[in-house]
């Protein structure tokens, strides 16, 4: 008999989720080192040891009506990861939110007797609690990124761990002064951090709004600056407004140091608002669905809740502002910021409401999820093979 190493699959459907399964998996390597890893994932798990098996951008999509122009490709990489999966069957198999996806895979996986978890949990609190039902099913363990999220699970009998954000341990403060160094971005002058997002779908969107609103702010306050994070290149008419923007630094640097050095930012909804909240750096949140997508949404009374950001639901209260769909233009962004960009007493009380939020969140959080996933399935014994 000899021993069996353990075959541990991960996927990651996006950006987030590689930031979430990189630090993830190098806590399971560190206490299961004979262990291998394959699956899906960007940069960031390739580098801590995951063989990728196909790009992760081909799963990088969000919303109804961009899910079902995507569907074939998506559809192909669904039944490629499965035949892989079917010829080396992995002991566990860990989804990284993309719950659309990934529940699909564990379903596939968990009838042939994998263990399987998923690592996000889907927003029941927010719209189709019913979704529970499919996920006990074929979900033996959840990991949850926040308190507030396990009550559904413990309701209807499926294992969950809240494990916290590991953006909590990842980032680490910087002076203003010290980011804009670094950035050889001026000391004096305010600063307006854009984040347009990290999907090309979200980028396509967004992007012109925000560069319309900076453009804005730039007219009301000639000193203003703009620092710019962009994943993907901007389509035509959003390259031709970039290029006729003053003052306006697209650079290829960590998000961190680019919040640190701006005065406010504009945000897409998502994870991003998190890492803002971390650095108590003050903040006004949009975003955009397709139409289509947004009317289905209305229509069918899917979402149940008043706030989308994750500042505010973390504070059970409207701490930033957020703008959706109609309300995410040009004028309504621009009165938003303005006086977070004044440093007016809105930016102190938001600065102090952000900290509050950060203080909730609990530390060590891969090894946290480590542990439970190891704890849940006894993975440190050894297992054998004739």
């Amino acid at each position: 008999m000899t021993a069996k190493p353990l075959h541990i699959a991960l996927l990651a459907g996006e950006t987030s989720g590689d930031l979430l399964g990189a630090p993830l998996l190098a806590a399971l390597r560190e206490r299961l080192p004979d262990a291998r890893f394959s699956g899906v994932g960007g940069a960031a798990m390739q580098a801590a040891g995951l063989t990728s098996l196909i790009d992760m951008n081909r799963l990088a999509v969000m919303g109804l009506v961009e899910v079902l122009r995507h569907l074939p490709d998506i559809l192909a990489a669904q039944k490629s990861l499965l035949a892989h999966w079917a010829d080396d069957l992995p002991d566990v198999f860990i989804g990284i939110d993309a719950p659309d996806f990934n529940l699909r895979i564990a379903r596939a996986l968990h009838a042939r007797g994998v263990n399987t978890v998923h690592y996000v949990s889907p927003s029941l609190w927010a719209w189709k609690e019913k979704r529970i039902h499919k996920i006990r099913r074929c979900i033996d363990l959840m990991l949850c990124l926040f308190p507030f999220e396990t009550a559904v699970y413990d309701k209807h009998g499926v294992p969950a761990v809240c494990v916290g954000h590991p953006l909590r341990d990842r980032l680490q403060p910087v002076a203003a002064s010290d980011a804009r160094a670094a950035l050889a971005l001026p000391q004096d002058a305010p600063i307006l951090g854009i984040f347009p997002g990290s999907r090309r779908g979200e980028i396509r969107r967004l992007l012109p709004v925000f560069l319309q609103t900076y453009e804005r702010l730039k007219a009301d306050n000639p000193a203003l600056h703009a620092v710019l994070s962009l994943r993907h290149p901007p389509d035509a008419a959003s390259a031709s407004l970039l290029a006729r923007l003053p003052d306006l630094h697209q650079l290829d640097a960590d998000s961190a140091a680019l919040m640190s050095a701006s005065d406010a930012l504009l945000l897409a909804s998502g994870t991003i608002t998190l890492e803002a909240a971390l650095l108590a750096r003050p903040m006004v949140v949009a975003y955009r669905v397709h139409p289509v997508s947004a009317a289905i949404a209305r229509a069918l009374r899917l979402l149940k809740i008043n706030r989308f950001s994750l500042p505010n639901l973390l504070a059970g209260a409207d701490i930033v502002p957020e703008c959706m769909q109609e309300e995410c233009n040009p004028p309504r962004l621009a009165a938003e910021l303005t006086p977070l960009l004044a440093n007016a007493p809105a930016a102190a009380a938001q600065r102090a409401a952000l900290a509050a939020v950060a203080a909730q969140l609990p530390a060590n959080v891969s090894a946290r999820a480590a542990e439970a996933i190891i704890a849940q399935f006894c993975l440190n014994e050894v297992r054998t093979t004739p």
